[in-house]
């Protein structure tokens, strides 16, 4: 799958892993949650810099 704006969608994804990180300061009792979904960002991330690359680390 080619995306034309990659470069945007791994800005995006980085942006919400840290905002999704940065909720634990408010939440702490949430944090184990909250690192797993900033991975879930992280990893999407690494797949569209894989398909947009065409290769994969």
């Amino acid at each position: 799958m080619s995306i034309s704006n990659a470069e945007r969608w791994l800005e995006l994804c980085e942006r919400q892993a840290k905002l999704v990180e940065g909720l634990s300061k408010a939440f702490p009792e949430r944090c184990e949650q909250h690192h797993l979904l900033s991975e879930s960002w992280r990893e999407l991330a690494e797949k569209i810099a894989c398909e947009n690359k065409g290769f994969c680390d």
